[in-house]
């Protein structure tokens, strides 16, 4: 039996490795997402320590100007904390796109897998009528000679 060549051979190495890097794309959007998220939960760790700090300031009394401080202070980790929740949604929004690529490579890839599978089928019912057809061949002559 000759060797199977699968003549897209080439097209699905390039399917694999378009899934491959889309996997390396998603790992590292996932990665973005996941500090984009860590700065958040920082951001708003500090917030609440400010928040906490003023309550326990303002019960043993403090300077007018100082409350106001802390007040901008908090006021502006508040808008940090809306500017991240932001670049967390375009890290994730990121993530979804690199999701669905990934699907798609993935889909793409196993439909090529597939009709390898087919070729090879195809190639090796071939490869059995032309080894049954030799074997008849064989036995015929063989019938030949000994009459």
């Amino acid at each position: 039996m000759g060797k199977f060549n699968f003549k897209l051979q080439a097209v699905l190495n390039l399917k694999k490795q378009i899934e491959n890097n889309m996997k390396n794309e998603l790992g590292k959007a996932v990665q973005e997402l996941e500090r984009q998220k860590r700065i958040l939960m920082e951001i708003e760790r500090e917030r609440d320590e400010y928040i906490t700090e003023i309550n326990r300031q303002s019960t043993s009394g403090v300077a007018v100007g100082r409350l106001k401080e802390y007040g901008l202070y908090i006021s502006l980790l508040n808008k940090k904390a809306d500017n991240q929740k932001n670049n967390i949604k375009i890290a994730q929004e990121s993530v979804d796109k690199y999701r669905e690529r990934l699907i798609i490579a993935m889909q793409e890839r196993k439909m090529m897998e597939k009709f390898k599978e087919k070729k090879f089928e195809e190639y090796y019912k071939e490869q059995q009528k032309l080894e049954q057809k030799l074997i008849d061949e064989i036995a015929s002559f063989n019938y030949e000679i000994n009459e």
